[in-house]
Parts: C-alpha cells; sequence; structure tokens
C-alpha cells in the first residue's frame, strides 16, 4: 500500500476500511492461488519428505536455471559472468562451481540497482518493498511464478505443522496499519474474508487495549496465530498475569520477521497452551527456514541454496554463528544470487539428526540480524541477549542499545516488581556476557516505539562492525 493510498484509508469509517481492504484481499488471493500454485505447492510437499538424492537433484537443477536466467536476461549478472570467462556450458556442467566465483551481493547493491538485477525475461506481476529495517525500504519486483511458489513454501510449511494448506483460520500480527495509529476504542483489528484471517494491529497493544484483544481472540478462536514475536508475547504476558482464560486452545502459532527469544517462546506456549513455531523467509524472496514437529529448523534447500560465513569471513563451521549468504530460487523476476542479506544463525553441531521425517539439513538457531549482534573489547561479538532477562522479573518489555563499544542503554518498561534488586541483576547479568568495563544505563520508560513495519527492535547497535 502505497503513502498516500494508506492515507485515505487510515481516513476512511472503519465499515469501509474493510470493504477496501477485502477487495485488495480478493485481488491478492486470485493472483496467489491459482493452479500453478496448486502445481507448485504438490511439488514442494513432496519434496519435503523426499530423499536427499532426489532433494539434491531438484535443486541443482533449480540452480541451473537461476544461474542461467541471470546470465541470460539481467545487466547486473550478465556482466558478473562475463567479466568472470561463465559460459552457458559451465552452467550446466557445474553450477556450484560457477555460484562460488560470483561476487557476494551486498545490501546496498541490492537496493540502488534493482532495474540492472532483473530479470528482463519475466513480467512484473507484483511491486512490493522490504520493511526497511534500515530506514530505506527497497523496491522488489517480481513475477507470477514467484509470488505462486512463495505462497506455496509457506502453506508448505503449514501443512508441515499439522494444518490445512488454504483458508485456516488464523489471526495475524504484522506491521500494517490496518486502524487509525490513534484509535483508542476497539475495533483494533480488521477480518479478511478471503483467508478466513484476523489481522490485528500490532500499534495499539496498551494495558488498557488488551482485554479488548483477548475478548476478540475468544470470539474469534483461531486454529492458527501468526506474526511478530514480540505482539504475541505482549499479549500472553497480559493473559498469564491476569491469570485470564481462554476458551479455545490453536493448534500451531508461528513467528517470523523478528527473532524469536526464548524467553517469548515459554510465555506465549504457557498462554495459549500450543507449541510456537519459527519460521524464516524474506520479503526479498530469500529461501526458507521452517521449524518442524520435532522442534528442528530445516534449511528448505528447495528454496535455494546457503551459505554460511564467519566472522574472520570463513566458511563456519559446526556450532559457530554464522552469517546467511543466499540464493534463492522463490524471486526470479529479482535474481538473489549470493546475496549478504545481513542476517544469522547458529550452526548445529555435527552429525544432528531429525525424527521428522524431514531430511533437509539444520540449523541450531535463528539468531537474528547483523545489528542484533553487539560487540564490546572484552567480549568481542555477542548475541541473544535475551539470557541476560533470566531470573528477572517485572519486566514488560525491554530495549538494548549500543551507542558505542563502551555504552549501553536498557530501555525498559516494568511494572512493580522490578526493584533496585532487579536493577542490580540486570546489570550484573549485562556485566557477565558484555564486560565490566562497559557504561551501562537502565532507564524505565512508559513506551518503546516500534521500528520500521510495526516490528521491535529488541536489540539495535548504532555503529558499524566487521562481521
Amino acid at each position: 500500500m502505497g503513502k498516500m493510498q494508506e492515507k485515505i484509508y487510515n481516513s476512511l469509517p472503519y465499515p469501509f476500511k474493510f470493504v477496501l481492504l477485502n477487495i485488495k484481499a480478493f485481488q491478492n488471493s486470485k493472483q496467489r492461488y491459482t493452479k500453478e500454485f496448486d502445481t507448485f505447492l504438490k511439488e514442494y510437499v513432496d519434496l519435503w519428505n523426499a530423499d536427499t538424492s532426489r532433494i539434491n537433484t531438484y535443486q541443482r537443477n533449480k540452480l541451473v536455471l537461476l544461474l542461467s536466467e541471470a546470465f541470460q536476461y539481467s545487466d547486473w549478472y550478465s556482466e558478473k559472468m562475463n567479466k568472470l570467462g561463465i559460459t552457458i556450458k559451465d552452467i550446466e556442467e557445474n553450477p556450484y562451481n560457477v555460484l562460488q566465483k560470483m561476487p557476494i551481493l551486498t545490501k546496498s547493491e541490492r537496493k540502488t540497482n534493482p532495474q540492472l538485477i532483473v530479470n528482463k525475461n519475466r513480467d512484473t506481476d507484483g511491486v512490493g518493498y522490504t520493511s526497511g529495517t534500515s530506514g530505506a525500504p527497497t523496491i522488489n519486483y517480481l513475477d507470477k511464478e514467484s509470488i505462486n511458489r512463495s505462497f506455496a513454501l509457506w502453506r508448505r510449511f503449514h501443512k508441515a505443522i499439522g494444518l490445512e494448506t488454504k483458508r485456516v483460520k488464523q489471526v495475524r500480527f504484522s506491521g500494517r496499519l490496518i486502524v487509525k495509529p490513534d484509535s483508542k476504542k476497539p475495533p483494533f483489528w480488521v477480518y479478511n474474508y478471503f483467508e478466513n484471517q484476523l489481522l490485528m494491529s500490532t500499534y495499539h497493544l496498551t494495558d488498557d487495549n488488551l482485554g479488548n484483544y483477548v475478548k476478540k481472540l475468544n470470539r474469534f478462536k483461531p486454529i492458527l496465530l501468526d506474526g511478530y514475536p514480540s505482539a504475541i508475547y505482549i499479549i500472553s504476558r497480559f493473559i498469564n498475569k491476569n491469570n485470564l482464560t481462554l476458551n479455545f486452545t490453536p493448534k500451531a502459532i508461528a513467528v517470523t520477521a523478528e527473532t524469536l527469544y526464548d524467553y517469548q517462546r515459554l510465555e506465549i506456549e504457557k498462554a495459549f497452551n500450543c507449541h510456537v513455531y519459527n519460521q524464516y523467509a524474506s520479503s526479498e524472496g530469500s529461501p526458507f527456514i521452517t521449524e518442524c514437529t520435532q522442534g528442528n529448523l530445516h534449511l528448505n534447500i528447495d528454496s535455494g541454496v546457503f551459505e554460511f560465513v564467519n566472522n574472520k569471513g570463513e566458511k563456519a563451521k559446526a556450532g559457530e554463528v554464522a552469517q546467511l549468504v543466499v540464493t534463492s530460487f522463490t524471486n526470479l523476476k529479482t535474481p538473489l544470487i549470493r546475496y549478504n542479506i545481513e542476517d544469522t544463525v547458529l550452526l548445529s553441531e555435527e552429525g544432528k539428526t531429525c525424527s521428522c521425517g524431514c531430511v533437509m539439513p539444520m540449523i541450531e538457531k535463528l539468531t537474528g540480524r547483523e545489528d542484533d549482534i553487539l560487540w564490546t573489547k572484552e567480549k568481542g561479538y555477542v548475541g541473544r541477549m535475551d539470557t541476560a532477562y533470566k531470573g528477572l522479573e517485572g519486566i514488560v518489555k525491554s530495549q538494548i542499545i549500543q551507542e558505542s563499544p563502551g555504552e549501553i542503554i536498557v530501555n525498559l518498561i516494568a511494572d512493580q516488581n522490578f526493584d533496585d534488586q532487579m536493577k542490580e541483576k540486570l546489570v550484573y547479568n549485562m556485566q557477565d556476557r558484555l564486560g565490566q568495563s562497559i557504561n551501562y544505563q537502565i532507564n524505565i520508560v512508559e513506551d518503546i516505539p516500534l521500528g520500521p513495519n510495526g516490528k521491535f527492535d529488541a536489540v539495535k547497535r548504532n555503529f558499524a562492525i566487521e562481521i
């Protein structure tokens, strides 16, 4: 939705919002759920439980197609390949060797050169934008096949965790402005009839409003809750703190777009009495990483090729935190080949296997964006700061900001249980993880603003480091 459209939408009375949103939902459904979608979904569902040989063959064939089209129809990639002396024959004979010769595509290059990167042989059937965590969204051109394949992979994930593949009754929390940001009274949601989906605002999750959210959830009784973990966590904490009773139990909660922290998972699972499944993709078209019924994160290698680089710029080893470099099969109009997506993961130890039936490789954790990685002289690179809150009480919401290597600011929304003892323990935990020589500033605040597109930044580093 463009800025002008968004402004007009926000100025309309609620019934008109419902009508306009559902007109758009109808158009999206017609575009996403076609006969081709059904074909792709069957293809991906079959691959989920296929043997390693078949999956590897599929990946190789898709890589040949991607590199061949980029060579022939993308000005950006054809220039790179020609300079490297790469030919179509090279691609067909050894696509993985060709891939390793290609330079890594950076975020800034992707952002400033979309017209050169696009595949000119494919129609533009959709135009979107990334959420712009850096403050400047990136334009994203899509063709029909890319749209259908992305949604088929998403539905494959649903099927793998025991859900139906179409029209699952669901609640979604995302950064969309579905009601006015300054609204004081419900509804803070709009129903999407065509996807059987209740879209709930992430901009109105205040103490005064949370009771209304819970009442609506009890009336709607979703099978699936989906979206930002920070938003679902806030509601979960309210439910648990007030000993509220839900009259439904969802089959699954699937979170995405933000880092899922262990304390959030525990709180959400306690409130809703069901498993929280983590997933990773991106609006730019990254290959998928999805959690299975055994709680393991599988690289969906039928959606792309994953490379892992450690902080020395070398191929990461088992057990290391690694930077993701991705080559994607899910956006054929705007190809991503060896793209530094600036997200990090913790690699599994060698030899780990899963009993869910899927043989696709696994990682241990999704650790977040590069901006989530802190750095101090004493401790070096530090991720997963959620462990600093273990054993603490009274913290409603918190944000860690590192302004410089020697300065940490922690902004807290706290209740009466957060006292001087808890503050001392928090500082102690921070010192244990980041070092003794840091200046720690703990601020009790009334609100912590959401980041771009309604996402919550639990950790922010405001200076550059070499990762």
